[in-house]
């Protein structure tokens, strides 16, 4: 998997790197809110999580993302960092992505790989077999469309954590996406 993740970014890198005029930095400020999640792909056998998200509040999480996208024009694809915050604890990873832009509607695929980053109580780093994939969808709000509303669903795969289970959480939420 290590092999896989280098060899994705390395290709995202090279493919960001050869139009550098169509190449701008970009900033997502925005909040999703958890709707539901589980394990799947396998059996957690430390934890007991069933149904804790079931009574979640509708408590918005907020997320910032930064990162350098070079436009192919219905195509974006772009490297950086994204960073998620819970109240006394903020977690941030490196992420690539890329987004089908059509129209009104964008659809993302993101994945975070190599590193895990918790920053706040329990401060640490995780480096490694971390794998954050997302896949969503977002309704361009407003004439140039930088304000979204949509949803998705985000894993998290530590093996060092969670043993052979991926944590899958489905969420709504809106964000404020910015070329700068």
């Amino acid at each position: 998997m290590r092999k896989i993740t280098v060899l994705a970014l390395a290709c995202a890198i090279v493919l960001i790197a050869t139009p550098p005029a169509s190449s701008q930095a970009r900033l997502d400020i925005g909040a999703i809110v958890p709707k539901g999640g589980d394990f799947s792909f396998g059996k957690v056998a430390t934890t007991n999580t069933d149904g804790f998200l079931d009574e979640w509040p509708l408590v918005p999480l907020p997320e910032v993302g930064l990162y350098y996208q070079g436009d192919f024009g219905l195509v974006k694809l772009g490297i950086g960092a994204r960073v998620f915050s819970i109240i006394a604890e903020n977690m941030a990873w490196p992420n690539a992505y890329a987004e089908l832009d059509v129209g009104k509607v964008a659809i993302d695929a993101q994945v975070g790989a190599g590193a895990f980053f918790m920053l706040g109580l329990a401060t640490r780093a995780d480096f490694g077999q971390v794998l954050i994939p997302d896949i969503s969808a977002w309704f361009k709000v407003g004439k140039i469309g930088v304000f979204r509303l949509g949803g998705g669903a985000a894993g998290l795969y530590v093996p060092e954590a969670f043993g052979k289970a991926m944590f899958i959480l489905f969420y709504i939420g809106g964000k404020a996406s910015m070329t700068l």
